[in-house]
């Protein structure tokens, strides 16, 4: 990506943040670096070419509180907890089977693998398409290790698995918002 091409997408769609021009520069099919796009935006801000504010939490916590940009984080946990609700309490019948099914997907198939995506890959050094397949793919492959690891012994049941799935999706959660929150600020003091 060049300085000319950076210009005229913030021309073009008049981003006010970091989070708006990354969804600019996806929707032109530009991919960039998180940390070559910093360093171009400093630069062409320095120049006065740009005008863009780009704001880094000062603690983990203020990066926690902005929902906008951390709602995976809390959709993670609400999915988590909520299939964990309705395992335990053996929900078999109506909406509470149709919610225990459809959370039972995600916490099976897409987000303990998102979760690791994360915590790998902090900024976005693969694309959605490949972050999708490594979701998917990463998630059935520890939602296996678990069920195989808990059959070793006579814990192979529907609440010990969920139990040690959600475990593991609110440690990785709090990883991976962490990393993400580690390489905005490294990011941007290397910009």
């Amino acid at each position: 990506m060049t300085r000319e091409e950076l210009i005229e997408v913030v021309k073009h769609h008049r981003p006010t943040s970091l989070a708006f021009l990354k969804k600019s520069l996806d929707e032109e099919n530009i991919n960039i670096d998180d940390e070559k796009l910093l360093a171009l935006i400093e630069q062409l801000k320095s120049e006065g070419r740009i005008k863009l504010s780009v704001k880094v939490p000062g603690s983990f916590k203020e990066y926690l509180a902005d929902v906008w940009n951390t709602w995976w984080f809390y959709l993670a946990v609400i999915v988590a907890l909520s299939e964990l609700f309705f395992v335990i309490s053996n929900a078999a019948a109506g909406a509470a089977l149709f919610l225990r099914i459809l959370f039972g997907l995600g916490m099976l198939g897409v987000i303990p693998g998102f979760l690791t995506v994360l915590i790998v890959f902090p900024g976005s050094q693969v694309n959605a398409l490949e972050k999708i397949a490594l979701s998917i793919f990463l998630s059935v492959l520890i939602s296996i290790t678990i069920g195989i690891l808990l059959g070793l012994g006579p814990y192979f049941q529907a609440s010990n698995n969920i139990i040690i799935l959600t475990v593991y999706v609110v440690l990785a959660d709090v990883v991976a918002s962490y990393r993400s929150y580690d390489f905005l600020k490294r990011s941007r003091q290397l910009a």
